[in-house]
């Protein structure tokens, strides 16, 4: 045997000789007290960062639901201010009554007065005043104008004006020959509800204006230079290419008009205070005016059908977006 073989050996361990085993003690321990804080995290993180967001939802929106529901089921007489359990009575005097029919005809009609208009004219004006420029920026701010005041200031601004002996509108008419047209703009049953309308689209159109014009911005370029290059007109690539790729916009729009339509108060009330006869009546002004006879009944009936029927018609149009989206 030569001395190279046996140096060879003599570092060659024994075959019989298992491998050191590794020492997983410490490893052990660590691996366990990760996987109990992830546990931990699982298991408890979750609700405790949540927790605060529930109660706040429960304390402020919730409870307050629940409690109107439950007083929509009590009633009192007009001798005894004492409410007491008297089942569906409430909600079977509002489908009955008069005033009660009569506003919530009216807020289908106020919605299918304003909700269409100002969002054409709001799309109308993003597409005219699309760009640069500093008159297009002066027109901008002057239609969106309107939305930054309270509605209780644009509501004492047209009752001066179209106050009927003396408001500057019907003074304009008849120093210009115009006495035949003049109008009791909000003592006329048959006018008042229109008037209100008109009004809030002048209110609402630089809102629904800013909201296509920030979903204009957002429009993919090429689709509309593809249009151009394939002989698409402007008014083709309006209504085929920009009005449907701003759909989105359109659903925002209608959600946010509907509830903003259901819950308007202070503008009928300054204006007109739901009258002549009820002619502008809204469910809103019905309950305040029922809840200040010390109805809290039939009030709460009244704001719990508002609240329903909100619901069902937001999910009813936030399916249909989910429809045309797919």
């Amino acid at each position: 045997m030569t001395a190279a073989t046996q140096a060879r050996r003599r570092n060659t361990p024994p075959a019989s000789t298992p491998p050191a085993a590794p020492r997983t003690r410490s490893s052990g321990r660590t691996r366990g007290r990760g996987s109990d804080e992830a546990g931990w995290r699982r298991g408890w993180l979750g609700p405790v960062m949540v927790l605060p967001a529930l109660l706040i939802f429960g304390i402020y929106i919730a409870w307050p639901v629940i409690s109107n529901v439950y007083t929509s089921f009590l009633g009192n007489s007009e001798l005894d201010s004492t409410l007491r359990f008297v089942g569906l009575e409430n909600y079977e005097w509002m489908a009955s009554t008069r005033s009660s029919q009569l506003a919530f005809r009216n807020v289908a009609l106020f919605a299918a007065l304003t909700i269409p208009v100002q969002m054409l004219l709001g799309l109308v004006f993003a597409v005219a005043l699309e760009g640069r420029g500093p008159l297009r920026a002066l027109m901008r701010t002057l239609l969106f104008l309107p939305v930054v005041l309270t509605p209780v200031v644009v509501g004492y601004l047209y009752a001066d004006l179209l106050e009927t002996s003396s408001g500057p509108v019907n003074t304009a008419l008849r120093q210009a020959g115009l006495g035949g047209l003049t109008q009791a703009w909000l003592g006329d049953p048959a006018l008042v509800l229109a008037v209100i309308a008109c009004v809030n689209v002048w209110m609402w159109t630089g809102f629904s204006m800013a909201i296509y014009q920030a979903a204009l911005t957002s429009l993919d370029e090429e689709v509309l230079e593809a249009a151009a290059l394939d002989g698409a007109s402007r008014a083709q690539t309006f209504w085929r290419i920009i009005v449907p790729l701003l759909r989105p916009a359109h659903y925002s729009l209608l959600i946010l008009g509907v509830i903003g339509t259901l819950k308007m108060f202070d503008l009928v009330y300054v204006l007109s205070g739901g009258g002549p006869d009820y002619a502008s009546e809204m469910p809103t002004t019905l309950l305040f005016s029922t809840l200040l006879d010390g109805r809290d009944g039939r009030a709460a009936a009244i704001g719990t059908v508002v609240f329903l029927l909100a619901m069902i018609i937001t999910a009813i149009q936030l399916r249909q977006y989910a429809k045309g989206s797919k």
